[in-house]
């Protein structure tokens, strides 16, 4: 792993005087400054092992080719990386991983973001001279809940070994047997475990390490990339959601951050894109389980609103949220309901209890927090004045006819289902429910109620703020379902047709 300090030092790489933190490992210096150095076995995140001898370069001084990740930038250092002799050595390295490598990448999963088809096509393209039969080894290994690898793919890299002894310290990966028998494989060949398996898939450079929920499910190439942050607890690991033209989404990867997450994030929080696909999501609104048109949803629950305004009685409103929302969203909630239409009966779970309770699960990532964004619930929460009560108070006020008039503000995913449940038990039809959820399940428990669909949290463009206070941006900027709408773009269409429902009924008609 690089050490850098705040100090800065002038090296030379390629005839270009370029400035770089003393002690920054060479590769680094050269990325950040547009120039790649070839190389498989090298991670930021991990020790250096330099073992596939791709990233060589010449040395001023030293007679001999060099590791260009054994090399850490000092004063005066001068480096070639684009010399004839240095390509050369390039590509006999690429040779040599070449030469057991089977010639499937057309059912690889790795395909079109492997470094063996990368490299081949810029320092490659030869005729082999390797005339020797390749080396079979044992294909489709089954490591347990998330992995299968294939051992004949493998070129021994050890990132996914040195991943397990330095970062979930596990150590449950080694290379077995010498020279061209060596393989990668489990200690006494034992399933994975622990929850940070699918990182050895992101860090592997080749298509050995393929993740059982990925496979053979999309080529990458078709995939587009949006920016967020994990919905799975308070650590808000930053990722990358990987979907296809904002209908599907694939998977889930980490996203550098080294405040939050560094490189790598939790197989639990890798698998919450789940709760945003199809199979889980309402995608219509409905009335009573009935789909209905979104302007006429919003008409109906604005109906009921005016009703309660006319005759002063918005006292019986009752809104219940979690921090699954983003700050903007909770300044909507607030702004419309406290705000506008003066409630003060708020509900959510004890988040002022989660946090103060919140602690690491697992001595790494996970942490027992299950929101991403409890520090801003609590934050615009005190900045709005507003207090909330528990779900048992909700349950206790509608029971004694406290509230009339109900809305569930509920995000996705199984954990909240069970308040839900316990909500809609004690529920009479006098009163009149709304929910605004990305869920269908939520929907279900609450068949007799007003529902609308809104974005999933991959979805979402706004700020988090995590556990250790730091905001976060997501940039989704897509939507799956054409019916489905931010909880703040809903809210504003709530108020205008609360406020004008005729103008609202011909806006909503064009």
């Amino acid at each position: 792993m690089s050490d850098t300090n705040s100090k800065k030092v002038k090296i030379t790489l390629n005839g270009k005087e370029i400035e770089a933190p003393a002690g920054q490992n060479l590769l680094d210096a050269a990325d950040a400054n547009g120039v790649e150095i070839p190389r498989y076995c090298y991670h930021p995140g991990l020790s250096v092992a330099g073992q596939c001898r791709m990233c060589m370069v010449e040395v001023e001084g030293n007679p001999k080719l060099q590791i260009g990740c054994n090399i850490r930038c000092s004063d005066g250092l001068k480096v070639i990386s684009d010399s004839e002799k240095v390509k050369n050595a390039v590509k006999w390295s690429l040779e040599y991983h070449l030469v057991n490598h089977p010639i499937d990448c057309p059912i690889c999963d790795q395909a079109g973001e492997c470094g063996l088809q990368e490299y081949y096509m810029e320092h490659g393209q030869y005729k082999s001279d390797m005339h020797e039969q390749k080396v079979n080894k044992q294909k489709v290994v089954d490591l347990g809940d998330h992995i299968v690898l294939d051992k004949e793919r493998c070129i021994l890299c050890s990132r996914c070994v040195r991943f397990t002894q330095e970062i979930s310290k596990t150590s449950e990966f080694g290379i077995f047997n010498r020279g061209d028998r060596s393989v990668i494989g489990t200690v006494d060949d034992k399933p994975l475990t622990g929850n940070y398996q699918v990182n050895t898939v992101d860090i592997c450079p080749v298509g050995a390490l393929t993740s059982k929920d990925f496979r053979f499910e999309q080529r990458v190439w078709f995939l587009d990339e949006t920016e967020s942050v994990c919905s799975g607890c308070s650590k808000g690991c930053n990722v990358f959601v990987h979907h296809k033209k904002g209908k599907h989404i694939y998977r889930l990867k980490p996203r550098f951050n080294e405040a939050v997450n560094s490189y790598w994030m939790c197989d639990k929080g890798r698998y919450t894109y789940k709760d945003s696909n199809y199979d889980r999501r309402l995608s219509n609104a409905k009335m009573a389980g009935v789909d209905i048109p979104y302007s006429e949803a919003i008409q109906t629950w604005a109906s009921d609103l005016r009703v309660l305004v006319a005759t002063e009685r918005t006292d019986e409103i009752g809104v219940w949220i979690s921090p699954h929302h983003s700050n903007e969203e909770l300044n909507s909630i607030l702004d419309t309901f406290s705000g506008k239409l003066k409630v003060t009966k708020f509900y959510s779970e004890n988040i002022e209890q989660i946090v103060q309770k919140d602690e690491s699960v697992d001595g790494f990532l996970l942490r027992s927090d299950p929101y991403p964004n409890s520090k801003g619930f609590l934050s615009t929460l005190q900045g709005k004045k507003v207090k909330t009560q528990s779900t048992d108070d909700l349950i206790q006020t509608i029971k004694k006819g406290g509230v009339s008039h109900i809305v569930l503000i509920c995000p996705e995913g199984q954990r909240i289902l069970p308040e839900m449940l316990k909500i809609s038990k004690v529920l009479s039809p006098f009163q009149f429910v709304i929910v605004l959820t990305p869920q269908l399940a939520a929907m279900e428990i609450f068949s007799a109620a007003l529902s609308l669909p809104t974005l999933g949290h991959y979805e979402k463009t706004g700020t988090f703020i995590n556990h250790a206070g730091i905001v976060q941006h997501t940039a989704a900027g897509f939507k799956m379902f054409k019916e489905s709408h931010s909880v703040t773009d809903i809210l504003n269409d709530l108020m205008i047709a609360q406020a004008k429902p005729a103008e609202t009924r011909e806006r909503m008609a064009t």
